[in-house]
C-alpha cells in the first residue's frame, strides 16, 4: 500500500520514484560537512564518504533514529562522530522522505530509520555505538523494530546485515539483499520487524542472548487474546482484562513513529483520540466505543476501550450484497438496499449527536464502521476526530476524504463528514471512489449498469452516492472522448467498445516519451521494484497490446523496446511475466525472430528457470515461449526445448517449492498455469503425457478452490493468504482459462462440472476496484471472452461484452484518447498487468476473439467472441 502511496508523491498524474520529486521539503545536511568527504545523493538518502573510502560487503550497521523535530541536531552529532573517526555514513535526505519513512502505513521493518554508520569491523563498531550513545544521551526516537537497540541509548541501534549491493535476482524481477552466515553461506539479508540474526553469527555487544518469549501476552492487566491489525504506528489487539474477565480492544501507539502529513506522531493521536472518547462519553453514553483506560507501558502508549462486537462495514457488504453474487432472486435487491439504508440512518444520528457536541469524525470509511450482531452500525477508531471550531486533521482514507481543492474551498465544518457518507453510501454500490473523482460523467454508466444487471439503484440511495459527484466530464476531455450514453451502449454495444479502444490505443501513444531513459510508457508502482521493459510493467507489454489490436508501432518505440531487451538482458529474470521469455514473445510477433531466439535462450539457460516452475516467473512460460516460436518458425529445435521444459515439469517430484510463494494457487503462479502449458504442449507434439500431468494438476488445484455462498467455486492467492479472488492472475478467472481448454476435450467430468461454476462469478461482474488485465475486470472480460469462444453459446458471448462495456466507465477523457487509473488506482498508467494496455488487450480479445497472446498460445481465428 505504500509503495503506491509513495510513488504517487513525486508526479500529480503518473507513478514515479519518490526520490524523484522536485520538492520534498527542507533537506537535512550536516552542519559543519567534512570539506574532503564525498557527497552523494542515492535515492531518498545522502551518502558521506571519504575519497577511495571502501566498506566491506557486510558487518555490524548502526542505526540511529530521531524525532522529526530533533533530527538536524542529531544528525550533527552523528556526523561528528562519524567525520571523526572517519567511517561512512548516510542520512534521510528531506523531510518529507522523513515522513514516507516514518508514516503511519509504513513498512515496519524500515520505519525509524534516520542514519545508518557502516563501522569496518566489531571493534570499530563497538567504539561508535559506546561514542553515539554517548552523543546523543539526551536524545529520544523510535525504536526500529528490526534492531536491537544499544545499552541505554533511546535513539542507537544495531543489526548485522549487508553493507553493499550484493543480491540475488528473483523470478519476479525484484532483487533480494544477500548476506553470508557463520558458514559462510549466501543466505537473505532479511529486513523483519523483528531482530533476526544469520545462522552461525552472534551478538558481540549483549552479555548473553535474549530469550524468546512464551506463554500469554500481557499488557500491564491485559492479556492479548489476538492481533487484529499490526502497523508502524503500533497495533490493535482483542484482550481480556485480567481483574473482571471483560474482553476490551487495545490501541498501542509507538514512540515518535506513525507520522501523518502533519507530522504528528502515533502517540500524539492516541492521547487526542482518549481526550475526545472520554469528553464524548461523559457526554453521551453509546455515541463512542467507552474508553477504560490509557497508559504507558516501557515507551509505548496504550488507549484501552471496550470491545465493540461486529464486522467492517466493508466485510459486511462482500457478505451481503447481491451485485457481486450469481443466482439471486429480485427480492434479493430492495432487502439489501434497505439494510443499506438503516445502516446509513443509524450513522446519520450518531453523526448528529456528534455534530451537536461540537465534533466531527474526520474519516468515515469502510474500515472505521462496524456493524453489530443486530445490525446497529458503530463508528469506531476516533482518531482523527476534532473539534467543529477548528480545522479537520490532515488524515482520511482515499476516497472517502474530500479532495485538496474540495477542503481548500469550502468553509463547511461538517464537509468530512458529509463526504465521507457519501462515500459510504457509493460503496454500496461499488468501490467506484477513485474513478469518480477523475471523471464523474463515468457513474451514469454505473447506475445504468446496476439497473440492467441487477435492480435500479433507489433514487435516495444514489441521490446521496453522487452527491459530490454530479460535475460533468473532466474539463480535458474532448467529444471525441468522452463516454457514450447508456443509451448509446444499449443501441450498438460492440461499436462503442471499438470506440473505447482506438481511444485507449490513442491515449497509449500520447504518453509514449523514448526521450526518458527510465521509461517509455508510464508504469505501475511494481516496475521501480522490477523494470521498466518486461510485459507486465514495461515496454514490451504495451507494444504487444498495441500490435495485437492492429495498431501500428512508431519505429522509434520498437527500436527502444529492443535496445532495452538486449543491452539489459543480462539484468532481467528469465520469465513470462517481467522477463526475457516474455519480450521474445512481443518480438517474435513483431517479426524479430532472431532476437526472439536470443532472448528465449538466455531465459532457458537461466537458473531462475531450473528452479521455478510458474507460467509468469519459470519453466512454463519459457517453455511456452519455445511453442511460440516453434509456430512462428516451424523449427523442430525450438519444439525441442518446450518438450524439455515439460519433460522436467514432470520429473520434479515436489512442485510445490518451485510454484509462487506458500503453495501458490492460480495461472501465473500455481498449478494452473502448469497445466495450460502443458496443454499446449500436448496438442504441439501428441505427446498424451504432457495433457494427463496437465489434468493431474488441474484436479489437485480444484482441491484447493474455496465453494463460495452462492454456488460458485473461487479460489485465494495461497496457502496463506485466504482471501477468495476473482481475477485473471490470481484466482478463478485465471483458473477458469486452464479449465476451459481442458473441458474442451471433453474427458473428465470433475473438470466439466467445475468450469461454469468458475467462471459464474466472473460473469457477474461489472465493476471491479481496479479495471486492469491482471487484478481488475478486463481481466474478467478477458476470461469470459476466452470461455465463450469454448462455449460457443450466445449466453456466453452476451456475458463477455456484458463485461467489456463495463470497462467504459473507468476511462478517463484526456487531450488524446483516453487514460485508466492503475495499480491501486492512485495515478494513470499504461502498462499491461493494470493500466491501459491491459484494458486494450481486453477489448480486442472480445472483439476479435483469440490469437497469439503472451500467457496462452492459440491459433487467431478471425471469428470475433460476439459473433455466431
Amino acid at each position: 500500500m505504500l509503495d503506491a502511496l509513495a510513488e504517487s508523491l513525486a508526479d500529480q498524474e503518473y507513478y514515479a520514484p519518490l526520490a524523484t520529486m522536485a520538492d520534498p521539503g527542507p533537506r537535512f545536511a550536516p552542519s559543519r560537512p567534512e570539506p574532503r568527504w564525498l557527497r552523494v545523493e542515492q535515492d531518498i538518502w545522502t551518502v558521506w564518504s571519504e575519497p577511495d573510502s571502501r566498506r566491506p560487503e557486510q558487518g555490524w550497521k548502526i542505526h540511529v533514529s530521531a524525532r522529526l523535530d530533533r533530527a538536524q541536531q542529531v544528525l550533527d552529532r552523528v556526523a561528528e562522530v562519524c567525520f571523526a573517526q572517519r567511517v561512512p555514513f548516510k542520512h534521510i535526505a528531506a523531510r518529507t522522505f522523513f515522513l514516507i519513512l516514518h508514516h503511519k502505513h509504513a513498512h515496519r521493518a524500515q520505519a525509524g530509520k534516520f542514519c545508518a554508520i557502516y563501522p569496518p569491523d566489531t571493534e570499530t563498531a563497538r567504539r561508535l555505538l559506546g561514542l553515539l550513545s554517548e552523543a546523543l544521551r539526551d536524545e529520544d526516537g523510535p525504536y526500529i523494530l528490526s534492531d536491537r537497540r544499544f545499552g541505554d541509548s533511546r535513539t542507537v541501534h544495531y543489526r548485522y546485515g549487508a553493507f553493499g549491493a550484493r543480491s540475488r535476482l528473483l523470478p519476479d524481477g525484484t532483487r533480494q539483499g544477500l548476506v553470508r552466515d557463520g558458514a559462510g553461506r549466501d543466505v537473505a539479508d532479511e529486513r523483519r520487524p523483528y531482530f533476526v540474526l544469520p545462522d552461525g553469527i552472534t551478538d558481540p555487544f549483549v552479555a548473553e542472548q535474549l530469550a524468546a518469549h512464551s506463554g500469554a501476552i500481557l499488557i500491564r492487566d491485559y492479556e492479548v487474546l489476538a492481533a487484529l491489525q499490526p502497523s508502524n504506528a503500533g497495533g490493535t489487539y482483542q484482550a481480556r482484562d485480567t481483574r473482571t474477565g471483560r474482553r476490551v480492544f487495545i490501541k498501542e501507539a509507538r514512540a515518535h513513529n506513525g507520522l501523518t502529513w502533519d507530522g504528528k506522531s502515533a502517540q500524539q493521536r492516541l492521547r487526542h483520540e482518549y481526550e475526545v472518547l472520554t469528553a464524548l462519553h461523559a457526554a453521551a453514553p453509546g455515541v463512542c466505543p467507552e474508553p477504560l483506560d490509557h497508559f504507558t507501558e516501557w515507551e509505548h502508549d496504550f488507549l484501552v476501550t471496550e470491545f465493540v462486537e461486529g464486522d467492517p462495514l466493508r466485510t459486511w457488504l462482500s457478505r451481503i450484497s447481491p451485485l457481486m453474487r450469481s443466482g439471486r432472486s429480485a427480492a434479493d435487491y430492495p432487502a439489501f438496499f434497505g439494510l443499506c439504508r438503516g445502516v446509513l440512518d443509524g450513522l446519520d444520528r450518531t453523526l448528529d449527536q456528534l455534530h451537536a457536541l461540537g465534533y466531527r469524525f474526520g474519516d468515515i470509511s469502510l474500515g472505521n464502521v462496524l456493524i453489530t450482531p443486530s445490525g446497529d452500525a458503530r463508528l469506531v477508531d476516533f482518531e482523527a476526530a476534532t473539534a467543529l471550531d477548528g480545522p479537520p486533521v490532515a488524515m482520511g482514507t482515499r476516497g472517502f476524504s474530500p479532495p485538496t481543492a474540495l477542503l481548500r474551498d469550502s468553509d463547511d465544518p461538517f464537509l468530512t463528514d458529509r463526504y465521507g457518507m457519501a462515500a459510504l453510501a457509493l460503496a454500496c454500490f461499488a468501490p467506484f471512489h477513485d474513478v469518480a473523482e477523475q471523471a464523474p460523467a463515468a457513474l451514469t454508466l454505473l447506475r445504468h449498469e446496476l439497473g440492467t444487471a441487477a435492480a435500479p439503484p433507489p433514487e435516495d440511495l444514489w441521490t446521496r452516492a453522487t452527491a459530490f459527484h454530479r460535475g460533468a466530464a473532466r474539463a480535458d476531455g474532448t467529444a471525441s472522448s468522452a463516454p457514450p450514453s447508456p443509451a448509446e451502449v444499449d443501441a450498438d454495444p460492440l461499436g462503442c467498445l471499438g470506440r473505447l479502444a482506438d481511444q485507449v490505443a490513442e491515449g497509449l501513444l500520447a504518453t509514449a516519451d523514448t526521450g526518458r531513459k527510465d521509461r517509455v510508457f508510464p508504469p505501475p508502482p511494481e516496475a521501480f521494484g522490477a523494470n521498466t521493459v518486461c510485459v507486465a510493467y514495461g515496454t514490451a507489454g504495451v507494444v504487444h497490446a498495441l500490435h495485437r489490436a492492429g495498431v501500428p508501432i512508431p519505429d522509434e518505440i520498437e527500436k527502444r523496446l529492443r535496445h532495452d531487451a538486449l543491452t539489459r538482458r543480462d539484468e532481467l529474470p528469465p520469465g513470462l511475466d517481467t522477463g526475457t521469455a516474455g519480450i521474445a514473445r512481443v518480438l517474435a510477433a513483431l517479426g524479430r525472430l532472431d532476437e526472439a531466439v536470443d532472448l528465449a535462450g538466455h531465459a532457458d539457460g537461466h537458473p531462475l528457470t531450473a528452479s521455478c516452475t510458474t507460467l509468469a516467473g519459470g519453466r512454463a512460460g519459457v517453455g511456452l515461449t519455445w511453442l511460440a516460436l516453434h509456430r512462428h518458425t516451424r523449427d523442430s529445435r525450438h519444439l525441442e526445448r518446450a518438450a524439455a521444459a515439460g519433460d522436467a515439469i514432470l520429473a520434479t517430484a515436489d512442485l510445490v517449492p518451485t510454484l509462487g510463494a506458500d503453495d501458490a494457487r492460480g495461472l501465473f503462479h500455481g498449478r494452473s498455469g502448469l497445466a495450460l502449458f502443458l496443454h499446449h504442449l500436448g496438442g504441439e507434439t501428441g505427446d498424451d503425457r504432457y495433457r494427463a500431468a496437465g489434468l493431474r494438476l488441474l484436479h489437485q488445484e480444484l482441491d484447493r478452490a474455496i465453494a463460495m455462498d452462492d454456488g460458485t467455486l473461487s479460489f485465494a492467492d495461497n496457502a496463506v493468504i485466504r482471501r477468495a479472488m476473482p481475477y485473471l492472475a490470481i484466482g478463478a478467472a485465471g483458473v477458469g482459462t486452464a479449465l476451459t481448454r481442458y473441458a474442451a476435450t471433453g474427458q473428465d467430468e470433475r473438470i466439466a462440472a467445475a468450469l461454469p461454476l468458475v467462471t459464474a462469478g466472473a460473469s457477474v461482474a461489472t465493476w471491479t476496484r481496479e479495471a486492469g488485465l491482471y487484478g481488475g475486470l478486463a481481466g474478467l472480460a478477458w476470461s469470459l471472452a476466452d470461455h465463450a469462444e469454448a462455449d460457443g453459446g450466445d449466453t456466453a458471448r452476451a456475458a463477455a461484452v456484458r463485461s467489456a462495456t463495463g470497462l467504459l466507465k473507468y476511462a478517463v477523457p484526456h487531450t488524446r484518447g483516453v487514460r485508466f487509473l492503475g495499480s491501486q488506482a492512485h495515478r494513470f498508467s499504461a502498462d499491461l498487468s493494470s493500466g491501459a494496455a491491459g484494458v486494450l488487450l481486453a477489448l480486442h480479445r472480445v472483439l476479435h476473439g483469440p490469437g497469439d497472446e503472451v500467457f496462452t498460445l492459440d491459433p487467431a481465428t478471425g471469428t470475433p467472441a460476439h459473433r455466431g
